[in-house]
């Protein structure tokens, strides 16, 4: 069994004692330990800890920046262990045609999710998005034309008084929530990528730049419909940090359908990425996540 730990209370000392990561009367095994991400910053580590859950998996720390609105994280996973070259060599060498394919993918997807949830506040709303199919060469216009669309009524739905997304530095709790939530999706497609053998700074719609996950950026697409449902569903805490920090939490643990099945979101992440990992070479079809009309129910 493979257990991925997230850690949220605050003041805890984290020790190795025969083989097993103790916190209090907690214990668990090292070797079952596929992912670890801690969010509080007041946590103790022994030195012993660290250096094994390093070789172990991949492991990030992150903290809530008060001034800036936004998580700060770093990853303590030795990066080199987790090289695919293949994979970044085809993701480096992918056709202007190819990445213009696997980048529409996602971001129609995304349309389409965000659509299919604006369906649960209004169901006269049309069963697709109203989109030229010329756009999809144009896929920033495209993203960029239905946001226009999307935030207005999302906003509507949920409060009086919001009537813009706020991407940098947000100030209004709806917003700030939204970011919040972002920050665990990136976190967990950043430790994806990094365990598929991708480095998550080479993206596709993302162009580069330093300290920046571009392929996280790019791959979070059709995921964000899944933090702007928890907020939808959880918004009387959305003004709660850390019930927001627990909801979140919990949201990787939900089951969606994905591909015919039902998988949790933590699974439907590796299974993603690992499609788009196959996809990179055109032989294979890229499957982004998809939200199911029952899924979006609120």
């Amino acid at each position: 069994m493979i257990n991925h730990l997230i850690l949220l209370t605050e003041e805890q000392d984290l020790h190795i004692a025969d083989g097993r990561l103790v916190s209090g009367q907690r214990k668990i095994a090292v070797q079952t330990l596929g992912s670890v991400q801690c969010f509080s910053a007041a946590c103790r580590w022994s030195q012993t800890s660290l250096e094994l859950l390093a070789t172990q998996c991949p492991v990030v720390m992150s903290r809530w920046d008060k001034q800036q609105k936004k998580w700060q994280t770093f990853g303590l996973a030795p990066k080199a262990r987790y090289v695919n070259p293949t994979a970044i060599w085809r993701l480096c060498r992918l056709s202007p045609q190819r990445a213009t394919q696997l980048a529409s993918g996602m971001l129609w997807t995304k349309v389409c999710n965000q659509h299919e949830m604006l369906r649960s506040f209004d169901p006269r709303l049309t069963e697709k998005p109203q989109l030229r199919e010329n756009s999809f060469s144009r896929i920033l216009r495209l993203e960029s034309s239905y946001a226009r669309f999307f935030w207005p009524r999302y906003f509507a739905a949920l409060a009086d008084d919001l009537f813009q997304r706020e991407k940098r530095k947000p100030t209004h709790p709806l917003n700030v929530a939204l970011n919040y939530g972002y920050g665990f999706l990136y976190h967990a497609l950043e430790w994806q990528c990094l365990a598929s053998g991708l480095d998550p700074g080479i993206g596709i719609v993302h162009k580069l730049r330093k300290s920046r996950p571009s392929l996280a950026c790019d791959l979070i697409e059709p995921l964000r419909c899944l933090v702007e449902l928890a907020v939808v569903r959880h918004i009387e805490d959305m003004k709660e940090p850390k019930r927001m920090a627990g909801h979140f939490a919990e949201m990787f643990e939900e089951q969606f359908t994905y591909r015919e099945g039902r998988f949790r979101v933590r699974s439907i992440i590796r299974l993603m990425v690992d499609s788009f990992v196959r996809a990179l070479d055109g032989q294979q079809t890229f499957h982004p996540f998809k939200l199911h009309a029952r899924d979006a129910c609120l």
